[in-house]
């Protein structure tokens, strides 16, 4: 029985923690979004007790929202509007887009409008923007 209160704790704790470091309320700044971003980078994936995770759950929904109202992809944008929309939000470069795909040459050549993306780029890049592929679709 002890053990179990001492989890309890241990979650309240965390969970305190992490609200005296940012706490949830609505974002209302692009550098609020940044801290709780980064945040949101730090905690997932990890093993979280009960009450980091229930923060981490939260949290999320906070910065999809602000996302949502402040840097929604339109669907009025071309795929390299919406692809170059992503990497500013982000703070990503042209090379860092490059990486992730596994083509520099490939992501200057779609951002110039010489070619399309191939299925296995866009595929990466929607997972892990987490967007709809057709976005990048002419």
């Amino acid at each position: 029985m002890k053990t179990k209160q001492k989890d309890s704790r241990n979650s309240v704790d965390s969970y305190m923690d992490l609200i005296r470091r940012f706490p949830l309320k609505p974002i209302r700044s692009d550098d609020e979004h940044a801290r709780a971003s980064q945040i949101v980078s730090e905690l997932i994936g990890r093993d979280l007790d009960t009450g980091a995770g229930d923060y981490l759950d939260t949290l999320i929904v906070l910065v999809n929202q602000y996302e949502d109202a402040h840097h929604a992809i339109s669907e009025a944008m071309t795929p390299q509007q919406a692809l170059r929309a992503i990497m500013e939000f982000n703070g990503l470069s042209q090379a860092d887009i490059g990486r992730l795909v596994g083509s520099e040459s490939a992501i200057s050549m779609f951002l110039a409008g010489d070619r399309g993306l191939s299925k296995a780029q866009i595929k990466k890049l929607s997972e892990r923007f987490r967007v709809d592929a057709a976005i990048f679709i002419d």
